[in-house]
Protein backbone atom coordinates (compact mmCIF):
# COMPACT_ATOMS: atom_id res chain seq x y z
CA UNK A 1 0.00 0.00 0.00
CA UNK A 2 1.30 3.13 -0.68
CA UNK A 3 2.05 5.95 1.43
CA UNK A 4 0.49 9.32 1.05
CA UNK A 5 2.77 12.59 1.13
CA UNK A 6 5.91 9.97 1.80
CA UNK A 7 9.19 10.24 0.43
CA UNK A 8 11.53 7.25 0.59
CA UNK A 9 14.68 8.88 1.11
CA UNK A 10 17.51 6.55 3.05
CA UNK A 11 18.34 8.40 6.27
CA UNK A 12 21.62 8.58 7.53
CA UNK A 13 21.68 6.74 11.14
CA UNK A 14 24.25 7.57 13.38
CA UNK A 15 23.62 5.93 16.45
CA UNK A 16 21.45 2.74 15.72
CA UNK A 17 22.45 -0.87 14.84
CA UNK A 18 20.13 -1.53 12.03
CA UNK A 19 20.85 -5.23 12.32
CA UNK A 20 18.27 -5.11 15.33
CA UNK A 21 15.67 -3.42 12.84
CA UNK A 22 15.65 -6.64 10.64
CA UNK A 23 14.76 -5.79 6.96
CA UNK A 24 15.10 -2.46 5.74
CA UNK A 25 11.89 -2.05 3.15
CA UNK A 26 10.45 0.59 0.95
CA UNK A 27 7.81 2.00 2.24
CA UNK A 28 4.73 0.95 -0.39
CA UNK A 29 5.80 -2.38 -0.45
CA UNK A 30 5.71 -3.27 3.70
CA UNK A 31 2.76 -5.56 3.34
CA UNK A 32 4.18 -7.66 0.46
CA UNK A 33 7.57 -8.31 2.13
CA UNK A 34 5.86 -9.68 5.46
CA UNK A 35 3.55 -11.79 3.74
CA UNK A 36 7.29 -13.51 2.09
CA UNK A 37 8.90 -13.37 5.84
CA UNK A 38 5.95 -15.77 6.80
CA UNK A 39 6.38 -17.74 3.71
CA UNK A 40 9.78 -18.22 4.16
CA UNK A 41 9.20 -19.91 7.70
CA UNK A 42 7.63 -23.06 5.82
CA UNK A 43 4.90 -23.23 8.27
CA UNK A 44 7.15 -23.57 11.44
CA UNK A 45 5.56 -20.38 13.03
CA UNK A 46 2.46 -19.44 14.30
CA UNK A 47 1.43 -15.08 13.91
CA UNK A 48 -0.28 -13.92 16.70
CA UNK A 49 -1.44 -10.33 16.82
CA UNK A 50 -4.46 -8.96 19.03
CA UNK A 51 -3.81 -5.28 18.87
CA UNK A 52 -2.03 -2.62 16.92
CA UNK A 53 0.79 -1.10 19.55
CA UNK A 54 2.36 1.61 18.38
CA UNK A 55 5.45 3.27 20.06
CA UNK A 56 6.24 6.66 19.15
CA UNK A 57 9.67 8.74 20.69
CA UNK A 58 11.57 11.35 19.55
CA UNK A 59 15.28 10.60 18.09
CA UNK A 60 16.65 7.66 16.39
CA UNK A 61 18.33 6.27 19.59
CA UNK A 62 14.92 5.32 20.81
CA UNK A 63 15.05 2.74 18.54
CA UNK A 64 17.67 -0.10 19.90
CA UNK A 65 16.22 0.04 23.33
CA UNK A 66 12.67 -0.05 22.18
CA UNK A 67 13.43 -3.14 19.93
CA UNK A 68 14.61 -4.91 22.96
CA UNK A 69 11.70 -4.41 25.40
CA UNK A 70 9.15 -5.26 21.92
CA UNK A 71 10.47 -8.48 22.06
CA UNK A 72 10.22 -8.97 25.60
CA UNK A 73 6.91 -7.65 25.55
CA UNK A 74 5.66 -9.98 22.80
CA UNK A 75 6.36 -13.08 24.56
CA UNK A 76 2.82 -11.91 26.81
CA UNK A 77 1.22 -9.53 24.56
CA UNK A 78 0.18 -10.42 21.14
CA UNK A 79 0.50 -7.63 18.67
CA UNK A 80 1.21 -5.72 15.40
CA UNK A 81 3.97 -3.48 17.05
CA UNK A 82 4.92 -0.46 15.02
CA UNK A 83 7.74 1.53 16.54
CA UNK A 84 8.47 5.30 15.24
CA UNK A 85 11.38 7.27 15.61
CA UNK A 86 11.88 11.00 14.54
CA UNK A 87 14.23 12.94 13.62
CA UNK A 88 13.03 16.73 13.78
CA UNK A 89 16.50 17.96 12.89
CA UNK A 90 16.83 16.51 9.93
CA UNK A 91 17.46 18.72 6.72
CA UNK A 92 14.98 17.13 4.08
CA UNK A 93 11.95 15.35 4.91
CA UNK A 94 11.64 11.63 4.42
CA UNK A 95 11.25 8.29 5.68
CA UNK A 96 12.72 4.95 6.26
CA UNK A 97 11.40 1.20 7.25
CA UNK A 98 12.62 -2.43 8.04
CA UNK A 99 10.50 -5.67 9.35
CA UNK A 100 11.00 -7.99 11.29
CA UNK A 101 9.44 -10.80 14.12
CA UNK A 102 9.62 -11.87 17.72
CA UNK A 103 9.51 -15.71 17.76
CA UNK A 104 9.37 -16.85 21.50
CA UNK A 105 8.06 -21.02 22.24
CA UNK A 106 5.73 -21.66 24.29
CA UNK A 107 6.36 -25.56 24.83
CA UNK A 108 8.74 -28.11 23.72
CA UNK A 109 7.35 -29.35 20.06
CA UNK A 110 5.18 -26.26 19.71
CA UNK A 111 5.01 -24.06 17.09
CA UNK A 112 7.42 -20.20 17.15
CA UNK A 113 4.81 -17.80 18.49
CA UNK A 114 5.38 -14.48 16.43
CA UNK A 115 4.46 -11.28 16.10
CA UNK A 116 5.67 -8.73 13.54
CA UNK A 117 7.65 -5.34 14.01
CA UNK A 118 7.48 -2.63 11.52
CA UNK A 119 10.11 -0.10 12.19
CA UNK A 120 9.32 3.77 11.02
CA UNK A 121 12.79 6.63 11.52
CA UNK A 122 10.81 9.55 10.01
CA UNK A 123 12.60 13.28 9.02
CA UNK A 124 11.01 16.27 9.52
CA UNK A 125 8.18 17.20 11.38
CA UNK A 126 5.05 16.46 9.15
CA UNK A 127 2.63 15.55 10.92
CA UNK A 128 0.35 14.49 7.96
CA UNK A 129 3.18 11.98 7.24
CA UNK A 130 3.32 10.46 10.68
CA UNK A 131 -0.43 9.63 10.52
CA UNK A 132 -0.16 8.48 6.31
CA UNK A 133 2.54 6.02 7.75
CA UNK A 134 0.82 4.50 10.73
CA UNK A 135 -2.92 4.16 9.19
CA UNK A 136 -1.10 2.61 6.09
CA UNK A 137 0.39 -0.16 8.35
CA UNK A 138 -2.18 -0.92 10.71
CA UNK A 139 -3.47 -4.45 11.26
CA UNK A 140 -6.79 -4.91 9.79
CA UNK A 141 -9.53 -3.97 12.77
CA UNK A 142 -7.48 -4.71 15.81
CA UNK A 143 -7.68 -2.02 18.52
CA UNK A 144 -4.41 0.63 18.60
CA UNK A 145 -2.70 1.75 21.56
CA UNK A 146 -0.36 4.23 21.44
CA UNK A 147 2.63 4.63 23.54
CA UNK A 148 3.63 8.15 23.13
CA UNK A 149 7.19 8.18 25.31
CA UNK A 150 8.37 11.81 26.52
CA UNK A 151 6.22 15.05 26.38
CA UNK A 152 2.53 14.66 24.70
CA UNK A 153 2.76 17.54 21.71
CA UNK A 154 0.36 20.74 22.29
CA UNK A 155 -1.88 20.29 19.82
CA UNK A 156 -2.32 16.68 19.62
CA UNK A 157 -2.86 15.42 16.18
CA UNK A 158 -7.32 14.85 16.41
CA UNK A 159 -7.24 12.67 13.20
CA UNK A 160 -5.01 10.24 15.30
CA UNK A 161 -6.20 10.35 18.61
CA UNK A 162 -10.11 9.47 16.24
CA UNK A 163 -7.84 5.94 15.84
CA UNK A 164 -6.47 5.26 19.01
CA UNK A 165 -8.54 3.06 21.90
CA UNK A 166 -5.69 3.34 24.66
CA UNK A 167 -2.88 6.12 25.15
CA UNK A 168 -0.31 4.84 26.90
CA UNK A 169 2.37 8.15 28.41
CA UNK A 170 4.41 8.57 31.75
CA UNK A 171 3.35 12.29 33.39
CA UNK A 172 6.66 11.91 35.26
CA UNK A 173 8.47 12.86 32.27
CA UNK A 174 6.66 15.85 31.91
CA UNK A 175 8.15 19.13 32.84
CA UNK A 176 4.59 21.41 33.15
CA UNK A 177 2.20 19.15 34.90
CA UNK A 178 -1.15 21.58 34.81
CA UNK A 179 -0.67 22.28 31.82
CA UNK A 180 0.10 18.92 30.27
CA UNK A 181 -3.29 17.72 31.85
CA UNK A 182 -5.28 21.01 31.52
CA UNK A 183 -4.68 19.68 27.94
CA UNK A 184 -5.20 16.14 28.29
CA UNK A 185 -8.96 17.12 29.54
CA UNK A 186 -9.81 19.05 26.69
CA UNK A 187 -8.53 16.41 24.56
CA UNK A 188 -10.13 13.46 26.30
CA UNK A 189 -13.51 15.53 25.78
CA UNK A 190 -13.17 15.86 22.54
CA UNK A 191 -11.94 12.36 21.41
CA UNK A 192 -15.01 11.27 23.29
CA UNK A 193 -15.48 7.61 25.40
CA UNK A 194 -13.67 5.61 23.00
CA UNK A 195 -10.16 6.91 23.97
CA UNK A 196 -8.88 5.34 27.39
CA UNK A 197 -5.85 6.93 28.84
CA UNK A 198 -3.24 4.72 30.39
CA UNK A 199 -0.66 6.80 32.69
CA UNK A 200 2.81 4.41 33.78
CA UNK A 201 3.19 7.28 36.25
CA UNK A 202 -0.02 6.22 38.38
CA UNK A 203 0.78 2.34 37.62
CA UNK A 204 3.66 3.06 39.24
CA UNK A 205 1.84 3.42 42.41
CA UNK A 206 -0.39 0.71 42.07
CA UNK A 207 1.35 -1.48 44.74
CA UNK A 208 1.39 1.08 47.19
CA UNK A 209 -2.19 1.78 46.97
CA UNK A 210 -3.52 -1.69 47.01
CA UNK A 211 -1.15 -2.34 50.73
CA UNK A 212 -2.58 1.24 51.90
CA UNK A 213 -6.07 -0.46 50.99
CA UNK A 214 -5.47 -4.03 52.55
CA UNK A 215 -4.18 -2.04 55.65
CA UNK A 216 -7.54 -0.32 56.28
CA UNK A 217 -9.34 -3.78 55.41
CA UNK A 218 -9.17 -5.10 59.04
CA UNK A 219 -12.12 -4.48 61.22
CA UNK A 220 -10.18 -3.21 63.22
CA UNK A 221 -8.61 0.10 61.22
CA UNK A 222 -11.79 -0.01 58.63
CA UNK A 223 -13.48 2.22 61.62
CA UNK A 224 -11.10 4.45 61.97
CA UNK A 225 -10.51 5.61 58.18
CA UNK A 226 -12.78 8.48 58.32
CA UNK A 227 -10.59 10.10 61.12
CA UNK A 228 -7.41 10.05 59.56
CA UNK A 229 -5.76 13.49 60.11
CA UNK A 230 -2.13 13.00 58.71
CA UNK A 231 -0.18 11.83 56.05
CA UNK A 232 3.13 11.55 54.89
CA UNK A 233 4.77 10.55 52.06
CA UNK A 234 8.80 10.28 51.10
CA UNK A 235 9.72 9.95 47.62
CA UNK A 236 12.88 10.56 45.41
CA UNK A 237 13.37 14.13 43.71
CA UNK A 238 12.46 12.88 40.72
CA UNK A 239 9.18 11.04 41.41
CA UNK A 240 7.21 14.22 42.52
CA UNK A 241 4.29 13.60 40.30
CA UNK A 242 4.05 10.47 41.71
CA UNK A 243 3.59 11.08 45.03
CA UNK A 244 0.97 13.81 44.08
CA UNK A 245 -0.88 11.37 42.40
CA UNK A 246 -0.84 9.27 45.09
CA UNK A 247 -2.08 11.98 47.43
CA UNK A 248 -4.70 12.75 44.99
CA UNK A 249 -5.77 8.91 44.89
CA UNK A 250 -6.56 9.44 48.85
CA UNK A 251 -8.24 12.37 48.56
CA UNK A 252 -10.57 11.69 46.46
CA UNK A 253 -11.50 8.19 47.39
CA UNK A 254 -12.31 9.64 51.05
CA UNK A 255 -13.95 12.79 49.69
CA UNK A 256 -11.22 15.00 51.58
CA UNK A 257 -11.29 19.07 50.31
CA UNK A 258 -8.42 21.01 49.78
CA UNK A 259 -8.23 23.92 52.19
CA UNK A 260 -4.78 25.59 51.69
CA UNK A 261 -0.97 24.64 50.23
CA UNK A 262 0.87 24.14 47.61
CA UNK A 263 4.24 22.25 46.59
CA UNK A 264 5.36 19.84 49.90
CA UNK A 265 2.59 20.76 52.49
CA UNK A 266 -1.26 20.70 52.05
CA UNK A 267 -4.52 20.81 54.47
CA UNK A 268 -7.43 19.40 53.71
CA UNK A 269 -10.64 18.89 55.19
CA UNK A 270 -12.63 15.63 55.58
CA UNK A 271 -16.74 15.05 55.12
CA UNK A 272 -16.62 15.07 59.18
CA UNK A 273 -14.52 18.36 59.18
CA UNK A 274 -11.97 16.45 60.44
CA UNK A 275 -8.55 18.46 59.28
CA UNK A 276 -5.98 16.70 57.69
CA UNK A 277 -2.28 17.56 57.05
CA UNK A 278 -0.22 16.49 54.49
CA UNK A 279 3.45 16.64 53.57
CA UNK A 280 5.11 15.51 50.81
CA UNK A 281 9.26 14.95 51.31
CA UNK A 282 11.77 14.37 48.97
CA UNK A 283 14.26 12.11 49.56
CA UNK A 284 16.85 9.75 47.49
CA UNK A 285 15.28 6.13 47.52
CA UNK A 286 12.25 4.21 45.99
CA UNK A 287 10.00 6.56 44.10
CA UNK A 288 7.44 6.32 47.35
CA UNK A 289 9.50 4.85 49.93
CA UNK A 290 7.50 5.53 52.85
CA UNK A 291 3.49 6.21 53.53
CA UNK A 292 2.42 7.02 57.03
CA UNK A 293 -1.32 7.72 58.00
CA UNK A 294 -2.36 8.49 61.57
CA UNK A 295 -5.64 8.99 63.01
CA UNK A 296 -6.46 9.06 67.09
CA UNK A 297 -4.85 5.85 68.57
CA UNK A 298 -3.75 5.02 64.99
CA UNK A 299 -1.02 4.16 63.10
CA UNK A 300 -0.11 2.67 59.38
CA UNK A 301 3.26 3.02 58.32
CA UNK A 302 4.34 1.46 54.44
CA UNK A 303 8.16 1.63 53.87
CA UNK A 304 9.96 0.46 50.91
CA UNK A 305 13.83 0.22 50.74
CA UNK A 306 15.58 1.10 47.33
CA UNK A 307 15.30 -1.52 44.71
CA UNK A 308 13.29 -4.00 47.08
CA UNK A 309 10.23 -6.18 45.84
CA UNK A 310 8.51 -5.49 49.08
CA UNK A 311 6.40 -3.30 51.51
CA UNK A 312 7.16 -3.64 54.86
CA UNK A 313 3.80 -2.34 56.89
CA UNK A 314 2.94 -1.47 60.40
CA UNK A 315 -0.13 -1.00 61.54
CA UNK A 316 -0.28 0.04 65.11
CA UNK A 317 -3.82 -0.21 67.01
CA UNK A 318 -5.64 2.25 69.74
CA UNK A 319 -5.42 -0.93 71.77
CA UNK A 320 -1.81 -0.98 71.50
CA UNK A 321 -1.58 -4.57 69.20
CA UNK A 322 1.01 -4.38 66.60
CA UNK A 323 0.61 -6.06 63.01
CA UNK A 324 3.32 -6.18 60.67
CA UNK A 325 2.95 -7.30 57.45
CA UNK A 326 5.31 -8.00 53.75
CA UNK A 327 3.77 -7.03 50.45
CA UNK A 328 4.52 -7.24 46.83
CA UNK A 329 5.93 -3.84 45.91
CA UNK A 330 6.40 -4.66 42.04
CA UNK A 331 9.06 -3.74 39.76
CA UNK A 332 9.82 0.23 38.58
CA UNK A 333 11.23 -1.12 34.92
CA UNK A 334 9.14 0.67 32.25
CA UNK A 335 9.20 -3.04 30.69
CA UNK A 336 7.25 -4.44 34.00
CA UNK A 337 4.56 -0.88 34.09
CA UNK A 338 4.05 -1.54 30.47
CA UNK A 339 3.26 -4.99 31.15
CA UNK A 340 1.46 -4.75 34.54
CA UNK A 341 -0.79 -1.91 32.86
CA UNK A 342 -1.92 -3.79 29.74
CA UNK A 343 -2.41 -7.32 31.84
CA UNK A 344 -4.93 -5.02 34.53
CA UNK A 345 -6.99 -3.22 31.37
CA UNK A 346 -10.08 -1.36 32.37
CA UNK A 347 -11.34 2.14 31.98
CA UNK A 348 -9.34 3.62 34.57
CA UNK A 349 -12.57 5.52 36.16
CA UNK A 350 -10.22 5.86 39.68
CA UNK A 351 -7.32 7.41 37.62
CA UNK A 352 -9.71 10.23 36.19
CA UNK A 353 -10.96 10.53 39.71
CA UNK A 354 -7.53 11.39 41.11
CA UNK A 355 -7.00 13.30 38.19
CA UNK A 356 -9.74 15.95 39.15
CA UNK A 357 -8.43 16.44 43.17
CA UNK A 358 -5.06 16.44 41.51
CA UNK A 359 -5.76 19.76 39.53
CA UNK A 360 -4.69 22.21 42.30
CA UNK A 361 -1.65 20.02 43.55
CA UNK A 362 0.66 20.51 41.00
CA UNK A 363 3.12 22.98 41.55
CA UNK A 364 3.00 26.40 39.59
Amino acid sequence: MAVPGAVCNPLPLRSVDTALLGQSVDLGKISRELKKLWESTGGTSTRASLVNFVVYAEGEESLEANTRLISEFTRDHACRAILVARDRTAPEPGAQAWINAHCHLPRAGAKHVCCEQITFLIAGSSDQLLSNVLFANLDSDLPLFLWWQGELPDPLDEQLLAWVDRLIFDSRDWRSPTARFAHLHSTLHSAGARLILCDLNWTRSLHLRQAVSQMFDHPDSLPLVGQINQLKLTHAPEFASTAVLFTAWIASALCWSLVSGSGESFRFISPSGESIACELRSAPGAPISQCALTAPGLSVSIQRAPSSPFHQAEVRLPDGRTHCHLLPAGSDEIGHLLDEELTLGGRHRVYLKALAAADPLWPA
